[in-house]
């Protein structure tokens, strides 16, 4: 499955704290529940709607896949027991394995068995244009379904694929649920009480975003030796590295780099490597009467210095990035070196697009003699100090070419609303995580250029758009990867975001936490090895 995770920007301040847990009944199974730490406040819970990552890896514990990912890439059966391809690439026939429950549902608490008609539902809901998934486009391939049994389903492409598996990675929603729903939104019902098939139910959230799952005792692959699960929100990560080392959390997912080697130097804990393929960047918003001029873009990129942020707040602990990819991927273009650090050739771009300091005060004016004034919208949930000093230091860089920049902290949720939803803002800072190498479609298509899409800096471009789609077309792998490669140069070159770098991953334990394996992509794909002993 070809999936973008959304995350912010990482740091923090020191700060000790230990938070309460869920409720009373969950302090009371402190020793028995496994306590987890985010740096998000997560409103959605099912696989579809959602951008964070951190909801990504909470719905990998209630909702099943149809096919998963083994080792070297190979594919492992999940809620489908067998398939085989048919007509050169262009369908699939699926066997769905037997005995599956969704979880109880209703007043009733009745389990309804897993069929093919909950296959057909969620390709159906998934296709639909109207449907609020933030990268949709990647379920264009999928042409038709024909339930030819209630375990066994035929999945139709619109053209034939080299690998015609790699689409069945997708999460499973329940037809006795949304059978009757047209389009999956972000205020559904289902979105805030979902209904999955994997190990953990669903349970209950309070108004500290807090979140409680329960061991399904019916699930397929056996029963799980944690019998619950919280997520804890935290508004630091050096807060919450910090509540890991105080027992007041078993686990944290992604561990700041200024904090790895204190956690390292804990005999309680355990560090975690982990590749990801991830980016932060600055998002620039493209129909913006400023910055719908790439001169202008470009000269924010020539601004700002991103080895001397890198340095200064991350220990240098990760690498720059020229393009829309990690540089571990196979789409990477090597070729394409950045942009330096290069103030007087910014001021000279700025100049070249029409705008002077007249009054000579600083900042640039345009043609009317209007000062600019840049509207920089910052997350503060997950680092809210540091990120507020990172974004300090991007307004520093900017007002010394001679743009004008006024910063804005929001709450997580107010930003995503603001930025993803209305594309309220002018400059931006955020992360992509990614499943797939070269998944960027959702984040360049003029398709996806809409609210809640992926592509909220408004990118609008023919050429890229055919592209995109062309890549998307082919299954020649070395005509794809030359294609992507065309693509980062020309991104690089519009200058859509300031493209800032890729971080070192890890995520750390304490000893109590037994057989943990994690998995950059599905995190929790292990979950029924793990289990909590009493040291």
């Amino acid at each position: 499955m070809r999936t973008l995770r959304l995350s912010l920007l990482i740091n923090s301040l020191l700060i000790v704290i230990i938070l309460s847990t869920l409720s009373a009944h969950a302090a009371e199974s402190q020793e028995k529940a496994l306590i987890y730490g985010e740096t998000a406040n997560i409103q959605s819970f099912d696989p579809y709607t959602i951008h964070d990552a951190a909801a990504h890896r909470l719905v990998d514990l209630i909702f099943d896949p149809l096919i998963s990912v083994g080792p070297g890439g190979t594919y492992e059966p999940a809620l489908a027991k067998s398939w085989s391809i048919e007509a050169g690439g262009s369908s699939v026939l699926i066997q769905l394995a037997e005995p599956v429950f969704w979880h109880p549902y209703g007043e009733k608490q009745i389990r309804r068995p897993l069929r093919a008609a909950d296959v057909a539902t969620t390709i159906r809901l998934i296709t639909n244009p109207k449907s609020e998934i933030p990268n949709q486009k990647r379920f264009d391939i999928f042409a038709s379904t024909e339930v030819l049994s209630q375990t066994a389903i035929r999945i139709r492409y619109r053209r034939a694929l080299s690998d015609p598996i790699r689409p069945l990675l997708f999460k499973v929603l329940p037809d006795h649920i949304l059978g009757k729903v047209d389009v999956l939104k972000r205020d559904d019902a289902f979105v805030k009480q979902p209904v999955g098939t994997g190990p953990y139910q669903f349970a209950k959230t309070n108004a500290q975003g807090e979140i409680l799952l329960q061991a399904n005792t019916s699930y397929w692959r056996g029963l799980v030796k944690i019998p619950q699960i919280v997520m804890k929100p935290y508004a630091d990560r050096t807060i919450m590295a910090q509540s890991l080392m105080y027992k007041a959390l078993d686990l944290v997912t992604f561990i700041s780099p200024k904090d790895t080697n204190e956690i390292r130097g804990d005999r309680q804990l355990r560090l975690i490597p982990y590749d990801a393929l991830s980016f932060s960047f600055l998002a620039l918003n493209n129909l913006h009467p400023v910055l719908k001029d790439r001169r202008v873009r470009q000269a924010i990129n020539y601004a700002i210095n991103r080895k001397e942020v890198l340095d200064a707040f991350f220990q240098g602990d990760g690498n720059l990035i020229s393009g829309p990819f990690s540089p571990t991927s196979w789409a990477y273009n090597l070729d394409v070196k950045g942009y330096r650090h290069d103030p007087e050739r910014a001021k000279n771009l700025l100049q070249a697009a029409g705008y002077q300091d007249s009054n000579q005060d600083g900042i640039f004016e345009n043609p009317q003699g209007k000062p600019i004034n840049l509207r920089f919208v910052v997350p503060v949930a997950g680092e809210s100090e540091m990120t507020k000093r990172i974004a300090l230091a991007m307004q520093s860089y900017l007002k010394k070419i001679g743009l004008g920049v006024e910063l804005t902290f929001l709450d997580w949720k107010v930003w995503k609303e603001q930025v993803l939803g209305r594309h309220d803002y002018e400059i931006t800072i955020a992360s992509w995580s990614f499943d797939d190498a070269a998944n960027i479609s959702s984040l360049f298509h003029s398709s996806a250029a809409k609210p809640w899409g992926n592509n909220f800096v408004l990118l609008k471009n023919q050429r890229i758009d055919s592209m995109l789609t062309e890549a998307e077309s082919t299954n020649d792998y070395d005509k794809r990867r030359t294609i992507y490669k065309a693509l980062h140069a020309m991104l690089a070159d519009e200058a859509p975001y300031v493209f800032l770098w890729t971080l070192k991953h890890h995520a750390a334990h304490r000893q109590e936490l037994k057989g943990v394996q994690v998995e950059p992509f599905a995190f929790f794909k292990h979950i029924l090895s793990w289990q909590k002993a009493r040291l």
